[in-house]
């Protein structure tokens, strides 16, 4: 895996601070997961709340948020190397893909359903 010494985020560390500037290679995708290159990010109201404390992150902080992601796919784990060099949208929540409502085409209610910069960055 190719180390990218380009990569940064602004990340959420505490409420009510300035995000903070990561310049560090990030995690290494796991299985069936890649790394976006984001070329646009939007910011809403939930992610307003959070840096305001009036709602709570699921995930430990320091987070890089947002979740109206696009970008270009730069790194893949085993079994998404074929997303490698794709232009992407990343969906405002991801279900889970195994559960009964996603397996009956309801994903849009998947109760373990994963939300880009609220359960993981």
């Amino acid at each position: 895996m190719e180390t990218r010494p380009d990569r940064y985020s602004w990340r959420f560390v505490a409420v009510d601070q300035p995000l903070e500037l990561f310049d560090d290679a990030g995690r290494t995708p796991q299985a069936g997961e890649v790394v976006v290159e984001v070329a646009g990010c939007g910011l809403c109201h939930t992610d307003l709340g959070f840096l305001d404390g009036q709602v709570k992150t699921r995930a430990d902080l320091p987070l890089v948020l947002g979740h109206e992601i696009s970008g270009t796919v730069v790194e893949a784990g085993d079994g998404a190397e074929q997303w490698l060099g794709k232009d992407v949208l990343v969906p405002a929540v991801i279900p889970c893909g195994e559960c009964g409502l996603c397996l009956s085409g309801r994903g849009n209610v998947c109760a373990s359903q994963k939300m880009p910069g609220n359960d993981l960055d």
